[in-house]
């Protein structure tokens, strides 16, 4: 188990990622330069079929954004460098912990867990949301990207008990860690962590974990994203 006895803050400093022109939502030529240039350690067979399955998420996600509240319509022009690029960001966070089994909460859109799944093929992710016809785009995204490390549970986190605890908890645009962790700490692993997207003043609110990681990086301003350890919960 990892622990770290204070916060650390990692400044990250990515690539500036340009796009030519104003790429379509799952542009292959805008995507292509995101993923070489934020997964430069990836096989390049690897990143195509990323890059291909990345695409046809965002044209999914175009498709039924107009009927189905998932991303702003004004934001579908910039998918990928807005969202997609958001998701990655949180990669490498993911990969210095275990990773094997991991629950997307409230997942939405698919975000960040369907662009984190394509690219850590070996995960099993788990998306959870509560509302149907967000839940029915996301196992229509599944099944069309033929995502097999994806399963889609339509439910509220804390009316569902997962089969295996998970070695990781995302969930995007938390104000509170420690309600996340209240609603689903039962899906954790006792040594599993909290990876969340979250705004400057999140760190006030986290006295139930032990130990976290803050990670800054300009693709995610203005948010932040946090790894967090929970404290060990009374048996």
């Amino acid at each position: 188990m990892l622990f770290w006895p204070s916060l650390f803050h990692v400044e990250q400093a990515p690539p500036v990622i340009e796009f030519q022109g104003n790429p379509a939502p799952g542009g292959a030529s805008g995507l292509a330069t995101l993923l070489a240039a934020i997964l430069p350690e990836m096989p390049a067979r690897e990143r195509s079929v990323a890059r291909e399955r990345l695409a046809g998420y965002a044209s999914l996600v175009a498709q039924w954004a107009p009927r189905v509240n998932l991303v702003s319509l004004q934001d579908l022009p910039h998918f990928a460098e807005r969202h997609v690029v958001a998701a990655l960001a949180l990669r490498p966070a993911m990969r210095t912990v275990p990773h094997d089994n991991v629950i997307d909460v409230g997942s939405g859109a698919g975000l960040p867990g369907i662009p984190l799944a394509i690219t850590l093929p070996s995960s099993t992710v788990t998306l959870v949301e509560s509302r149907r016809r967000r839940a029915n785009f996301l196992r229509q995204a599944t099944r069309q990207l033929a995502l097999h490390n994806v399963q889609v549970v339509c439910s509220r986190v804390e009316d569902w008990s997962p089969p295996i605890q998970a070695d990781m908890i995302l969930s995007r645009a938390v104000s509170d860690p420690e309600t996340l962790l209240r609603l689903a700490g039962h899906c954790l692993a006792p040594a599993g962590f909290l990876l969340v997207t979250s705004g400057p003043r999140t760190e006030n609110r986290i006295a139930e974990m032990s130990a976290f990681l803050a990670l800054q990086s300009a693709h995610l301003k203005p948010w932040q994203a946090l790894l967090l350890h929970p404290s060990p919960r009374p048996r």
